[in-house]
């Protein structure tokens, strides 16, 4: 008998694996050893499928699924925009997308336009951490939000713990000897960065040394960061730095190429979300990376869950994060 209910999910606990590496089993974009894309391929055949065929959950009553991002030049939603188009395929569910470009009068447009096309459901990476609008509030659109989410709302968010993930940024640091670590990054009235600057200062606190926390926030529409970071880099002496974006982090890289030798070898850097350019840099970055394959399919199948059931009432807001890890490239 066949399995109609196969999943992406499925896939990977049966292979021992993440969703990520299923993904990329599956629509080769990344390379992935024999043994284990043999081992997912076998799970997909013996599913006696032909080809890849994902579970449809009520796919001829879900036609459009809205997504709406802060802002495309981030490399976490491309990653993330990527992984939810592949899935909502396998699914049979069509995407329309927008990108708020860090304005909120067109993210206010955005979100409006959703409810113009009648949408059955809305995956949000919300600008700013302020007050839900009130088109959310009303529960008309099934909404799941990702990567960032309100100071107040009664939504599932999912996405990483961005305080540990920070916490732990720091941590490595310390533990390749930087004794003077910073965190560049944005407003805190971005959720993310707020969150991450918390994880930053809490690890310090913890060390019990006297190691004062340094952060500079960007305006994140800076047309010329450059001066700042370099006034910050050699005024504070720092010796550690973590990123809050890779844009920043490419921003740093700039700064510190023009540096004194002597200084350059003395910074090190953990950014989030891995880049290729990473990998052609002359001396090495390590990265905070975050799982936006097994984001991008939580997000959906979740949403397509709460679609399912409309008389479901949520009074307060529910969490899913995933554990981010670590890639150790300093020496």
């Amino acid at each position: 008998m066949k399995n109609k209910n196969i999943t992406m999910k499925y896939i990977a606990e049966k292979a021992g694996v993440s969703i990520t590496t299923v993904s990329h089993v599956i629509n080769k974009t990344r390379h992935v050893n024999k043994d284990t894309r043999e081992a997912v391929l076998k799970i997909i055949d013996d599913s006696q499928y032909q080809g890849i065929k994902f579970k449809k959950k009520k796919a001829n009553k879900v036609e459009f699924i809205g997504v709406i991002i802060a802002d495309i030049r981030e490399d976490y939603y491309i990653s993330i925009t990527k992984s939810i188009e592949t899935v909502a395929s396998n699914m049979g569910v069509s995407i329309i997308f927008c990108d708020s470009e860090d304005d909120p009068e067109k993210e206010m447009k955005n979100i409006q336009m959703m409810q113009d096309r009648n949408v059955s459901g809305l995956i949000l990476a919300p600008i700013a951490s302020n007050d839900m609008p009130e088109e959310l509030k009303s529960g008309e659109i099934p909404t799941v939000l990702i990567d960032r989410q309100y100071e107040n709302h009664n939504l599932l968010f999912i996405g990483i713990n961005n305080f540990n993930s920070s916490f732990l940024g720091a941590q490595h640091l310390y533990e390749k000897g930087c004794k003077k670590i910073a965190f560049i990054g944005y407003s805190e009235s971005v959720y993310t960065v707020k969150q991450r600057i918390m994880g930053y200062k809490a690890y310090l606190l913890e060390l019990n040394e006297q190691m004062t926390p340094m952060v500079l926030s960007l305006s994140y529409h800076e047309e010329d960061s450059y001066p700042i970071i370099k006034e910050f880099i050699e005024k504070k002496q720092i010796d550690g730095v973590i990123c809050a974006t890779s844009a920043i982090c490419y921003e740093l890289i700039n700064v510190i190429n023009d540096l004194n030798p002597k200084l350059q070898n003395k910074i090190k850097i953990i950014s989030y979300d891995d880049n290729r350019w990473f990998d052609y840099l002359k001396y090495p970055v390590s990265v905070i990376s975050q799982p936006t394959a097994d984001i991008g399919c939580a997000a959906l199948e979740n949403l397509l869950s709460i679609i399912e059931q409309p008389n479901t009432n949520y009074e307060v807001k529910r969490e899913l994060t995933f554990d981010v890890s670590i890639i150790d490239r300093l020496k």
